[in-house]
């Protein structure tokens, strides 16, 4: 028998409300004939201690599997940025380069960042490619990373009356501009805060994702002792009149035993019509996420069906503002607005 996760976790039960769920998905789905497979990763880390640059490194691949079974790595591309303390960016390269990233050094990370790369780098996202996920992830990621540090105890808790007072202020500060089930007023994070808890998430321990296919996913790096990584697989392919999603999406943090644990992790499924674009089905799992409330986000997808997929990355905000969404959720759903793009890729 295996030794438990070890894990820091200041979780507590709300009373007449299930707890979140914890479910991380085991495995990865055999690769189809004739489809497409994306897969990304975006890893925060700081190896010059807390106090020094937060960097950001991550890679995309582009796969396709033919008919026949033949595998072509259509894509691959890498992105490594380096944060200062406010977030702004200190250094910025892409492999294969792109003279536009450069224009990102001084941006914040942050704020207004998702413009900023329209501006800089604007045929990245007309192009869909694998450098447009990895730079469409570093808003979240940035952040949300520094919770790898709760793993941390010791450096994690020091000032946390005046850490729970910043949080607070930010949740006055956004607003509605954030979207997360978990910030409604009288919920179970903002009882946290009152209760001067910080980081009171569900960590859940991580199921293994690799299995005995070494196309399934790209090369990946080794955690960092303290890090913080997102994960997202998505599979597509034509059928019919239709295109077929099936899609995964995990953001992790690593334990005190250097152990994996998921923090927001999501599978998704959908149909597309083929001529119109129309999003025709779309169903949502929530498999781990860090409040109670926070599954009540995938069952408000449904109000999506109909819509054309490729507004979604400007208009899912939109649809799921506030405390109907989920900012990880609306990143995985902003990623439907690539797939006629992806499955046009195949026959290539």
């Amino acid at each position: 028998m295996s030794e438990p996760v070890r894990r820091v976790s200041r979780s507590w039960h709300l009373d007449g409300i299930a707890d979140p769920p914890n479910a991380s998905v085991l495995g990865t789905p055999a690769r189809r004939a004739g489809s497409l497979r994306r897969t990304s990763h975006l890893t925060a880390s700081w190896p010059d201690g807390r106090d020094g640059p937060e960097h950001l490194t991550g890679r995309a691949r582009d796969l396709v599997t033919s008919l026949d079974g033949n595998l072509s790595v259509r894509a691959e591309e890498e992105l490594a940025l380096a944060l200062d303390r406010t977030l702004a960016i200190t250094s910025a390269t892409a492999r294969p380069e792109r003279d536009g990233v450069q224009r990102l050094i001084g941006v914040n990370a942050l704020r207004g960042f998702r413009a900023s790369v329209e501006s800089a780098l604007p045929d990245e996202r007309r192009g869909v490619t694998p450098l447009a996920l990895l730079l469409d992830d570093v808003s979240t990621v940035s952040m949300i990373g520094g919770i790898a540090w709760s793993q941390r105890p010791n450096e994690s808790t020091a000032g946390e009356e005046s850490s729970v007072e910043d949080a607070n202020s930010f949740l006055r500060s956004q607003g509605s501009n954030v979207a997360c089930s978990g910030f409604r007023r009288n919920g179970y994070y903002r009882q946290s805060l009152e209760k001067v808890i910080m980081f009171p998430h569900w960590f859940r321990s991580a199921a293994e994702l690799e299995i005995d296919d070494e196309w399934a996913w790209h090369d990946i790096e080794p955690a960092a002792e303290v890090c913080f990584r997102r994960r997202r697989r998505i599979d597509t392919w034509s059928t019919g009149d239709s295109i077929a999603v099936d899609s995964h999406y995990r953001d992790s943090v690593w334990g005190p035993a250097h152990d994996e644990i998921a923090l927001h992790e999501y599978s998704l499924t959908a149909t597309i019509d083929s001529a119109s674009h129309a999003l025709s089905s779309i169903a949502v799992t929530a498999n781990v996420l860090p409040f109670p409330e926070c599954p009540s986000a995938a069952q408000q997808v449904k109000d999506l069906v109909g819509l054309d997929v490729i507004g979604l990355r400007a208009g899912v905000h939109r649809e799921l503002p506030g405390t109907l969404g989920c900012t990880h959720l609306n990143d995985m759903l902003r990623g439907l607005s690539d797939v006629p793009a992806l499955v046009g890729i195949i026959g290539q």
